[in-house]
């Protein structure tokens, strides 16, 4: 799956909640560069800034970010590169297809 390279809802709650960048950075342990990312959509979050970010806002991370960001919420942890990162989505896939075929009583 594809970052989505896009601003996500994250980077207008910010300022509506009367928080910079540097505030968000000091409750999620980061830089001030990944919270920009993060907001454009350049990198995916990890789970512990997830739950960072659900306590400072007080609001279901799915509010923050597309769907395709939340992608790594549940792990692995940093998310697999090259043919690692194929064979963790056909495992996800996989998966997903056992859950579905369950869910219809096959």
């Amino acid at each position: 799956m594809a970052l989505p390279r896009r601003r996500q809802p994250l980077a207008k709650f910010i300022p509506f909640h009367d928080l910079t960048p540097e505030v968000v950075a000091a409750a999620l342990n980061t830089n001030v560069a990944r919270i920009h990312n993060l907001c454009r959509g350049l990198t995916y979050p990890s789970p512990d800034e997830l739950a960072a970010i659900g306590r400072l806002f007080g609001l279901p991370v799915e509010v923050f970010f597309e769907p395709e960001m939340l992608v790594y919420r549940d792990g692995p942890w940093p998310p697999p590169r090259g043919g690692a990162a194929q064979i963790a989505d056909f495992e996800r896939l996989r998966a997903q297809l056992d859950r579905d075929r369950h869910e219809a009583g096959e």
